[in-house]
C-alpha cells in the first residue's frame, strides 16, 4: 500500500496508489531460485512490510510453506508462483517441438500448478523456451499453444490465472516470445480453444531489449494480466536482462519510465498488480535495492499525479 502527495494549483492532493504492489522475491533473494532453504525468514521481511500486497515466489517445499502460512496469518498477503527460473535454467521447455520433451515439461509444470492451486496462490507465471528461427518457429508456437491450453485448463480448476512473460529474443535470454504484438497472437489461439485465464506479463526492464515502450500496451490491453517494473542494464554495446537496482551503473530505466508506464496503465484501465523485479548486484544488500525501488515508485506516482 502506498500513498502519493502532490500540490496542484495550490491544492494539496493525497492519493492511494491504484494498483496492488508486488515483489518478485526470488530476484530480491536470488538464492531462492536454487533452494527454498530459510525461505520463510527471507519472506518474513516482505510479508511484514505493509508496502506489498503480492509476493511472487519460486518453488517452496512444504516445511517452509507451513512456516510462511503461519507468519502470513496476521498479514493476509497474496502469493503467486513464478516458474520462469525453471524454464530459463533447468531445461524445462514449454515450447519444445519434440512432443516427448514438451510432455515431460508439461508434466512437471502441471505438478507445480496443482500445488500452487492447493495452496491458494493467485496465479502462475512462466516464459517460453529458447528462440527458434526458420521453419521450426511455427512448430514451436504450436507447441507453446498446446502447453498453455493444458496449464490454463488446470489453473482454472483453482481459480488461478497463467501469466506468460515476454522476454528478449536476440540480446540476452533469447526466448521464443518476444514482441508484445506477436505474443498476443499466441494468446488469441489459446482463447480460441476456450481457455480464457491465460494472459501476458509485460516487464518494463525488458522493454529496451525488445525496443518497446509502454505505449505498446495500448494495442491489446485486454491481454495484459500482470506487470513487472525494473531495469535493463547496458554494458558497453550489450543489453543485459540482469535487473539491477535503479540508478546502478548501466541501469537504463528511471522513474520517468515508470511514470509513463503508470500513465498508460491508467489510460487502458488496467486492474492487475505491479511487481518490482530487482536484483542485488555483487556486494549489495537486498534491502538497499528494495528501498531504493520504493522511492522510485513513489516519485513515479507523484509525476503521474502531477500530469493528470
Amino acid at each position: 500500500m502506498m500513498y502519493g502527495y502532490v500540490v496542484k494549483k495550490g491544492v494539496p492532493i493525497v492519493a492511494k496508489f491504484p494498483w496492488d504492489i508486488g515483489i518478485v522475491s526470488f530476484m530480491l533473494f536470488p538464492e531462492l531460485m536454487r533452494s527454498s532453504e530459510n525461505a520463510s525468514e527471507k519472506l518474513r521481511i516482505l510479508i511484514e512490510d505493509p508496502f506489498f500486497e503480492l509476493l511472487e515466489v519460486m518453488i517452496i517445499n512444504d516445511e517452509e510453506w507451513k512456516k510462511i502460512v503461519e507468519i502470513n496469518t496476521k498479514y493476509g498477503k497474496v502469493f503467486a508462483l513464478g516458474l520462469q527460473p525453471v524454464v530459463l535454467t533447468r531445461g524445462v521447455n514449454p515450447s519444445a517441438i519434440n512432443e516427448d520433451e514438451r510432455k515431460k515439461a508439461v508434466e512437471m509444470l502441471l505438478g507445480e500448478v496443482r500445488k500452487a492451486g492447493e495452496r491458494g496462490y493467485k496465479a502462475v507465471g512462466l516464459c517460453t523456451g529458447p528462440n527458434i528461427e526458420g521453419p521450426d518457429r511455427i512448430k514451436a508456437f504450436d507447441s507453446l499453444i498446446k502447453t498453455l491450453i493444458e496449464l490454463g485448463t488446470e489453473a482454472f480448476r483453482y481459480n488461478m490465472n497463467i501469466y506468460l512473460e515476454t522476454f528478449d529474443i536476440v540480446w540476452d535470454r533469447k526466448r521464443l516470445l518476444g514482441p508484445f504484438t506477436e505474443a498476443v497472437k499466441v494468446i488469441e489461439k489459446v482463447r480460441e480453444n476456450g481457455v480464457k485465464n491465460v494472459y501476458l506479463m509485460w516487464d518494463l526492464s525488458h522493454a529496451p531489449l525488445l525496443n518497446e515502450s509502454p505505449e505498446i500496451l495500448k494495442t491489446y490491453p485486454e491481454y495484459l494480466g500482470h506487470v513487472h517494473i525494473g531495469c535493463a542494464k547496458k554494458v558497453n554495446d550489450k543489453l543485459l536482462d540482469t535487473h539491477p537496482g535503479f540508478y546502478r551503473p548501466g541501469a537504463l530505466n528511471t522513474e520517468k519510465d515508470v511514470a509513463k508506464l503508470l500513465e498508460i496503465l491508467h489510460s487502458v484501465r488496467y486492474r492487475g498488480a505491479i511487481s518490482f523485479e530487482v536484483r542485488p548486484e555483487e556486494g549489495q544488500n537486498p534491502l538497499e535495492v528494495l528501498n531504493s525501488s520504493k522511492g522510485v515508485l513513489l516519485r513515479a506516482f507523484q509525476i503521474f499525479l502531477e500530469n493528470l
